[in-house]
């Protein structure tokens, strides 16, 4: 099974966070994204986390904090996700050949039909591990090739 290493940032402000939506020619044609991707040669996941951010939505983010590790598995493949959180950014979203980006209040990006499986991380349930400084969380889902969640084992760590 191939393991990818990636990084990804939550951009939160009053509920709401930053996603992407894929456009045309994707695969994954109208699925809403947390903005992230592949760390890349010579870099650590915080600068990919941040080159990222750049590339997907246009804008710049500061003020990172390391959250936790997300792991997705698919049958073949496993995404191996450093989380990264912040409520500091400049610019506006933009759109992109790829993708669109944009503001979302976290309920009503729950509710919608086509979310990629990493988008659980903004339930309720979980996002105690997000936004409070004391706790770093490790998550693993478990996926079919249609991003139906099969399992989620999910545990905090105190940081004091």
């Amino acid at each position: 099974m191939i393991t990818i290493i990636q990084s990804i940032t939550i951009i939160t402000q009053l509920n709401k966070v930053v996603v992407t939506k894929y456009k045309e020619d994707n695969k994954k044609l109208g699925y809403y994204d947390i903005p992230g991707r592949k760390i890349e040669e010579r870099e650590n996941p915080e600068q990919t986390a941040i080159r990222e951010m750049k590339e997907e939505t246009g804008l710049k983010v500061g003020n990172l904090k390391y959250k936790g590790n997300m792991i997705i598995e698919y049958p073949n493949r496993i995404f191996d996700f450093d989380v990264f959180v912040t409520n500091e950014s400049e610019g506006e979203t933009q759109e992109f050949e790829e993708n669109t980006s944009e503001w979302i209040d976290i309920k009503e990006l729950l509710q919608k039909e086509k979310i990629l499986s990493n988008i659980i991380i903004l339930d309720r349930f979980f996002i105690k591990g997000l936004i409070d400084d004391k706790y770093n969380f490790k998550m693993h889902i478990q996926v079919d090739e249609k991003e139906n969640i099969l399992d989620v084992k999910y545990k905090l760590k105190d940081n004091e």
